[in-house]
């Protein structure tokens, strides 16, 4: 196959910023080409430094076919950190690939975004039964199991109340017959408190371990796209690169 020779000169459409979201920014994207090698460089602006971004790049030919590239080098891959002046290097020789056609190159970038905050999730459902998981689950009504939860608290805790005065009265009773009955009677308020506490008890363990075991997933995010045309020159053996940014 021949290897087309190309100029080493690249047309940059002039940008200044792009917005994804309103907590990162991918700044200042600039794409090169030297004939040999292909360089992207980018800004990466966040407003939490602790981000973590998956960065990665596709590459079609003008049919729209993938062209299987695995010679990237450079800040590309998972685990990027926010930052200036980040580079992505190609030589597509090193991937047995000659630029003698129209192609395009696409830089994605994606952050390490939960879905939702575990933390405030279980703070919510410590206060209400079910809140945590409404949250979770887009607004189902999962809260309504605050309602025997704190039904079945109240309860037993009146039904204590009553325990404690029937046992006063218990210890203070002389008559054998009445301390009996008042004994019989402050056993079964006690066991029923400790059932209706229990059960509070079971709804919200078991709303704090539902809470706690569903699985955080990544949110996928807005990306910028970069892309690269060969532009043939009449009567030269030679090309020009121009890029396009879009989002």
């Amino acid at each position: 196959m021949k290897i087309q020779k190309f100029l080493p000169a690249l047309i940059l459409s002039s940008i200044s910023a792009f917005s994804f979201s309103q907590s990162f920014m991918v700044t200042d994207p600039k794409l090169e080409f030297d004939g040999y090698k292909l360089s992207i460089t980018y800004d990466l602006v966040t407003k939490e430094n602790s981000d973590i971004f998956y960065v990665w790049v596709e590459i079609k030919n003008q049919a729209g076919n993938p062209i299987r590239a695995y010679s990237f080098k450079g800040e590309i891959g998972d685990s990027i950190k926010p930052g200036t002046n980040k580079r992505i290097e190609w030589i597509p020789e090193e991937d047995a690939i000659y630029l003698d056609e129209d192609i395009s190159v696409e830089m994605k970038s994606e952050r390490y975004e939960w879905t939702f905050k575990k933390g405030s999730a279980l703070f919510s459902s410590v206060l209400v039964p079910g809140l945590g998981l409404t949250k979770i689950k887009n607004g189902k009504p999962y809260w309504l199991a605050a309602i025997p939860a704190y039904g079945a608290l109240a309860g037993g805790l009146v039904i204590h109340s009553s325990y404690v005065k029937t046992f006063d009265a218990y210890r203070s009773e002389v008559d054998p017959v009445e301390r009996g009955d008042l004994w019989d009677k402050s056993i079964k308020e006690k066991n029923l408190s400790i059932g209706l506490i229990g059960a509070a008890a079971v709804i919200w363990v078991a709303d704090l371990v539902w809470v706690a075991s569903t699985p955080n997933k990544y949110r996928p995010l807005k990306h910028p796209k970069l892309y690269l045309n060969c532009v043939p020159l009449n009567g030269q053996n030679a090309t020009l690169l121009t890029l396009k940014v879009d989002f």
